[in-house]
């Protein structure tokens, strides 16, 4: 019976923390969709704010260490509703002939730093995942959380 627990806590130690393991990767590991726009985004402490006067398009790629769905939470700031940011996790084939995901969300909350909660992108067997987001004048995206 010991042998028994002993074995239960072990399992417990070793598997518990994989189980709950997940990334988060800076803004700062993206870059502007369109290559012209990189005056536009602006980083302090790793945060990227859209500093034109346009809505401009950001992307951060995400690694995946394994096929499957993935839920993608993006932290992101706007001050206004005119200040929003939206955005979606996309998973591709490596061939970029299939994705999966793809719903844009938009700040629903301003003032604080809030949660985007992204959960239909799916990466097949060697693909890959990242997300995407639209950020307004004044916006700004913070961080990305994934299980990877």
């Amino acid at each position: 019976m010991t042998r028994q627990i002993k074995q239960a806590v072990l399992t417990m130690v070793v598997l518990l923390p994989v189980a709950a393991m997940a990334r988060s990767v800076p803004a700062s590991a993206g870059r502007p969709v369109l290559w012209s726009d990189g005056p536009c985004f602006q980083m302090s402490y790793s945060i990227m704010s859209n500093s034109c006067s346009t809505q401009r398009s950001y992307e951060i790629p995400l690694t995946a260490d394994s096929a499957g769905s993935k839920t993608v939470v993006v932290t992101a700031y706007g001050a206004t509703f005119a200040k929003n940011v939206g955005c979606m996790a996309i998973g591709m084939n490596r061939e970029a002939t299939l994705v999966w995901g793809g719903t844009r969300r938009w700040l629903v909350s301003f003032g604080t730093a809030q949660l985007i909660t992204l959960t239909d992108a799916y990466v097949p067997n060697s693909g890959y995942l990242y997300a995407n987001c639209l950020v307004n004048p004044g916006g700004q995206v913070n961080t990305v959380d994934y299980n990877p």
